[in-house]
């Protein structure tokens, strides 16, 4: 179940009102898998009992409704189809070091840097098999388990079904019992809310696999590291087959032994070349280096090439396209796509502008411009997957891509040269390319490859560089408050705010660790500006008593719902609660009892998904700024509670490769650029997802900050690293300033914000509406020091215009209105201001879905310090 958040009133939405134009996925299945999983919901306090009726908690926010629309759908018009990571200081030698952990090599610089050992404090338990990891899926490989890899879809469900795609970037791939297909997605289909490509899941189909006869079974992950997976599928003989997909290849490789390749199309093909010559498939085998193809219904063009020769014969009868070896094999062949628009005759997969000019509308494989012969230039260079590590030195970050490949050409070759990596480069990467290795590495004048994301150019080199500045925000903004009567007013608001306390259901750890964490991380933000606005922290005593005792709650798993240590996947969850009022307590009396964690859509639905991994780096991003906040101002706490801490900071960022119980940076996509929230509920068609960039770049926030309050430079560049990624992310994909975006079309552009990103979808709408405040506010909260990153004017100028258009309702009551005011002022301060004093108190209560994690303190103090 993809991210949610607790903002926002029941809507009624019935199938028929939210049913794209035409989709290849049947309509009956596809909403009896996606809603009714979503209709019925757990979240934290509260139970949805129908669809209809809910029973409320009325210290907690509301339930979300279900997706307005279908994520799983992936088409909008009718298509006619005959780390290993290392992280070092200035010294620049990576290294790790974990206590209770002996066998890793150690950098004595860093030597006790970050706790590495099992979490303590909390209850461990196993899943049933219902909600564990397949072992049967995941081969021989021992936990912690990804649960937020691109390629997650391949071990979750069955693995094989129709909803287990997955994009890798510039291909959809899917697996079978004996192959790994791949689909080439055409052209943009684009509304005013959803943008996407599509992809044919019958006829455009290319199996790649092994003969069915050699095959035992279906495919299990072999191996996998920061840029890359390997699926192995066991043979009859003995022998194997592997499928290697690495995010950004142009090729996908696949790896025989004694087994006998087999490639089929549903599609016709037009044309059959071997080594270059053009032959006749009349189910005459003959022997090759290169073969080559073209399919008449999606007019693509496709090439495979074998290391070493291999005798295929090419048949068209049933299936219309097949090349088959008839004698088993052992070796490599990469399958490529040279052109999607060969003959220029299917409009949906030929665009009608140059791709020179980098413009949404040409997105189209290939032309003649040399893209073709790049293929045949490194096809002897298989890359296999790929690590990222990266150097921090002063406030620049230098990240590192080195993939990992093979030189599959002998000294025999005369066809094909061995080379260093073809790759494919996204908007983001190029951005933070040194001047020098984008002028030389990236191809401009080659054709490019379409994707939502953006341009993919391709790239050479067997290593890439990026630089990425850091940033210095801590503990305040940077920057005084000139206006004294604004300081005033802010001093009078903060005096105030000294004075919270949670709501009675969250002082006992009832409620759902999402909107405790919110409202925790508010009250050391008020603590903050107290404290840099003058306020004595003598007068703070009793205001960091109460947020010690409520964060030591979850910390030490004595929450009512409480958190746990799952030792199946390998991470922390929440158990669940079912909710009873008043006075609020868990009828189910905590663990071994755990609804969040049965694996039916009712459990996945508890605490917004936590116990399916949804959401974590929002959920305990929030506890981490929490703790932050009370290491800074009680450093005997920090080290009291450290272990606790840092084991939050590990199941969302474990740096370690070799963590016994967190898997390595659980939620960043390396090569997209930004982090999945999404975890491992269910398999979507269109992948893993994200709603709030900013509630993710939050959670990298808190964990620099707490490595400053802690007086550890290792564990605050760890966080600054990954938010200077994530706010890169966000100002990439989900901010769109201009309507001429150079990645969205113009009539999905001019709404200015992407809701919810998806591998293969990106639609303008939030998991509980889809009215313009209640996107532009999810891509806004948290509003901390650190937002002057993420939110810039120029966006947030186009942003606040569409928040205020539509800000009314559940918008002012629920507190979602205080965001308006602070996205005003990254342009008009004066104007931030005034609409922040006519706020009424109530929208900052623990009931106000979207200001229960804000203060006035905070609210003014952030329009006070902008520029």
């Amino acid at each position: 179940m993809p991210s949610r958040k607790g903002a926002g009133v029941m809507r009624s939405t019935s199938p028929k009102e939210n049913t794209p134009l035409v989709s290849l996925v049947d309509s009956k299945k596809r909403w009896s898998i996606l809603h009714m999983f979503a209709i019925v919901t757990f979240v934290g306090t509260i139970l949805l009992v129908k669809s209809t009726t809910s029973i409320e908690n009325p210290e907690d926010s509301r339930l979300p409704s279900q997706p307005i629309v279908d994520p799983n759908v992936q088409s909008f018009e009718t298509i006619v189809s005959p780390v290993n990571i290392e992280m070092a200081k200035v010294s620049k030698k990576p290294g790790f070091v974990a206590d209770e952990v002996k066998d890793l090599d150690l950098n004595p610089a860093i030597k006790n840097a970050m706790y590495y050992g099992k979490p303590p404090k909390l209850t461990t338990l196993s899943r049933s098999s219902l909600s564990a990891p397949s072992r049967s899926l995941w081969g021989n490989l021992s936990k912690p388990y990804p649960t937020h890899a691109f390629w997650e879809n391949y071990v979750l469900g069955t693995g094989i079904d129709m909803m287990n795609a997955v994009t890798s970037l510039p291909y959809i791939t899917q697996a079978t019992d004996y192959s790994l297909d791949l689909f080439y997605p055409y052209t943009s289909m684009a509304t005013e809310t959803q943008f996407q490509l599509g992809f044919d899941q019958i006829v455009g189909r290319l199996t790649v696999g092994a003969s069915t006869e050699d095959l035992t079974g279906g495919p299990s992950i072999s191996s996998y590291d920061d840029l890359g997976v390997t699926l192995e599928f066991d043979l009859q003989s003995g022998g194997t087959m592997k499928s290697h997909v690495v995010q950004g290849s142009p090729y996908v490789s696949y790896e025989y032994e004694n087994a006998r390749p087999l490639i089929t199309s549903g599609q016709i093909a037009r044309r059959y070349y071997v080594n270059g010559e053009e032959v006749q498939c009349n189910d005459k085998a003959r022997k090759g280096r290169i073969f080559e193809f073209s399919l008449l219904q999606f007019d693509e063009t496709w090439k495979v090439y074998a290391f070493p020769a291999i005798s295929l014969r090419c048949t068209a009868q049933n299936p219309p396209f097949a090349l088959q070896a008839d004698d088993k094999w052992s070796g490599v062949l990469r399958v490529a796509i040279s052109n999607n628009c060969t003959f220029g005759e299917t409009p949906h997969h030929c665009a009608s502008k140059d791709s020179s000019s980098n413009s949404i509308s040409d997105l189209i494989a290939s032309k003649d411009s040399g893209y073709s012969s790049l293929l045949d230039e490194h096809a002897s260079a298989m890359v296999t997957g790929g690590t990222v590590d990266f150097t921090v030195t002063g406030d620049t970050a230098e990240i590192t891509y080195d993939f990992k490949y093979k030189n599959l050409a002998t000294s025999a070759d005369k066809v094909l040269v061995a080379s260093e990596p073809l790759m494919l480069s996204m908007p983001h990467h190029r951005a933070t390319f040194s001047e020098a290795f984008a002028k030389t590495a990236v191809k401009w004048d080659a054709a490019t490859h379409r994707s939502i994301h953006g341009l993919q150019r391709a790239t050479i080199g067997k290593t890439w560089r990026m630089s990425e500045d850091l940033t210095t925000i801590a503990f305040a903004a940077p920057r005084e408050i000139k206006n004294s009567n604004w300081k005033d007013a802010i001093v009078k608001a903060a005096k105030t705010d000294l004075k919270y306390e949670l709501p009675w259901n969250y002082q006992t750890g009832t409620g759902d660790p999402y909107n405790a964490g919110k409202m925790m991380a508010k009250m050391a933000n008020i603590a903050f500006i107290a404290d840099t606005v003058g306020i004595p922290r003598k007068n703070m005593t009793k205001f960091l008593d109460g947020l010690a005792d409520s964060l030591e709650l979850w910390l030490n798993g004595t929450s009512r719902n409480s958190l746990i240590y799952d030792k199946s996947w390998g991470g922390v969850v929440s158990c669940g609660c079912r909710y009873s009022y008043p006075p609020p307590s868990c009828i189910n009396g905590g663990p071994p009892n755990c609804p969040a964690l049965g694996g039916d859509p009712v459990s996945n639905g508890f605490d917004f998904g936590n116990g399916a991994y949804n959401d974590h780096h929002f959920h305990y991003g929030y506890m981490i700024y929490a703790a932050a906040g009370l290491a800074h101002f009680r450093p005997e706490w920090g080290k009291k509670h450290r272990k606790s801490v840092e084991a939050l900071i590990r199941d969302i960022a474990s740096p370690n490769p070799k963590d016994k119980y967190f898997p390595r940076f659980r939620h960043m996509d390396w090569y997209s650029g930004h982090s999945w929230a999404g975890g491992v509920a269910m398999a979507y068609l269109n992948g893993k997802n994200q709603e709030s960039s900013t509630e993710a770049c939050n959670a990298w926030y808190g964990i620099s900050l707490w490595g400053r309050a802690m007086n550890n430079t290792y564990v605050r560049d760890i966080g600054r690293v990954l938010f200077a990624i994530e706010s890169r992310g966000a100002r990439t994909y989900w901010q769109i300033p201009e309507e001429s975006s150079q990645i969205y079309p113009e009539e999905f552009a001019e709404h200015h914000t992407a809701g919810i990103i998806w591998q293969n979808l990106i639609q303008y709408q939030t998991w509980f509406g889809q009215l313009e405040w209640e996107v532009q506010g999810i891509q806004t909260l948290p509003v901390t020091f650190a937002s002057e990153d993420i939110l810039t004017p120029k966006w947030a100028s186009k942003a606040a215009e569409l928040f205020e258009s539509t800000c009314g309702g559940s918008c002012d009551t629920d507190g979602w209105i205080t965001f308006l005011c602070m996205l005003q002022a990254v342009n008009d301060k004066s104007k931030g201001w005034d609409c922040a004093q006519k706020l009424d108190s109530g929208v900052f209560d623990g009931e106000a879905a979207g200001g229960n994690g804000n203060s006035l303190s905070n609210t003014l103090y952030w329009i006070a310090t902008r520029p």
